[in-house]
């Protein structure tokens, strides 16, 4: 009978540690920016503009906060949305932004993630095609 009941136990204690752990999104943890080019606004990072940007991804929703300079103009970047990401389409949902006009838009991001770099594409259209003058981050992930 004590046979049964401690094979009985060491069954359960390996059933319980066989129970399937939700599997995390790749993207989700904290990145942050080391380079930028926007050929749009003719800025890159670092080059003539300097700062940082931490950039961190749950598993709904997305943030992000930064300051940057050119020449002597500091200005705050920050924002926080919803995200969906299947494969590597990414739809942003901007709930704030410090660029007021971007509140309420879904903006569509080419992703591709390679170890620690996350690399970020946009805008793409309807078809997810990248838009002529399209911008790219390149972002690295923080312990």
């Amino acid at each position: 009978m004590k046979k049964i009941v401690f094979l009985s136990l060491v069954i359960a204690l390996i059933i319980g540690s066989c129970t399937q752990q939700e599997v995390k999104s790749p993207v989700e943890g904290a990145w942050k920016i080391v380079s930028f080019n926007m050929p749009s606004m003719n800025m890159t990072f670092p080059g003539q503009v300097q700062g940082e940007q931490i950039k961190i991804w749950t598993k709904e929703y997305v943030a992000f906060v930064g300051q940057y300079k050119v020449d002597t103009t500091v200005t705050a970047n920050y924002g926080w949305g919803t995200y969906t990401l299947n494969g590597n389409k990414y739809e942003e949902k901007v709930v704030l932004h410090a660029d007021k006009p971007s509140i309420g838009k879904t903006i569509r991001i080419l992703l591709d993630i390679r170890n620690d770099t996350l690399t970020q594409r946009y805008p793409a259209d309807e078809n997810w095609k990248l838009q002529e003058g399209y911008s790219t981050e390149k972002y690295v992930r923080v312990e």
